[in-house]
């Protein structure tokens, strides 16, 4: 009988990023999916309703979203999801360098950055990690917290307990 070769070791494999971009221009969307689908999980969407199931379905962490839509403004987009998704961080794309859609951005959707088109590559790149950075730390502080509160609760009972001992 042959010795089992030992096992390879076991590597934690790293958390991706789920990025959503929302655009109503399919060629927009086909270009973001080409370029960033090795560095983060991609999903795409074309309509609000589509992004906004998305995010709940697939448990998206970034959003991108064109400012400029048929059916409603990325800042109106983004603004649903302060209500309803305060964690997931938003980022607003715009080919507009007037100040009132940025100021607009800022004020109700409470985004995390703004970028322009055309893309910089980089510049997306580079903002999708600090918002997936800045996810990452407010989802862990949520979680030392909970588990604070839990050891707080357990620490109470047992004050109790020897008390009434």
């Amino acid at each position: 009988m042959k010795n089992p070769q030992p096992s390879a070791p076991i590597t934690e494999v790293a958390e991706k990023a789920r990025v959503l971009y929302l655009d109503d221009d399919a060629g927009n969307l086909n270009a973001f999916l080409a370029n960033f689908r090795n560095d983060f999980e991609v999903y795409i969407a074309e309509s609000p309703i589509q992004a906004y199931n998305m995010i709940q379905d697939q448990g998206i962490q970034v959003v991108i979203t064109d400012h400029q839509m048929p059916s409603m403004s990325g800042v109106e987009f983004l603004e649903t999801l302060v209500k309803d998704y305060p964690r997931v961080q938003r980022i607003l794309l715009t080919g507009f360098s007037d100040a009132i859609p940025l100021v607009e951005a800022v004020n109700r959707g409470k985004v995390f950055g703004v970028l322009h088109k055309p893309f910089e590559l980089e510049r997306i790149r580079q903002m999708i990690d600090n918002a997936w950075n800045i996810f990452k730390d407010e989802r862990d502080r949520d979680q030392l917290i909970h588990q604070l509160r839990r050891q707080n609760q357990q620490f109470e009972f047992i004050l109790r307990q020897r008390l009434l001992s």
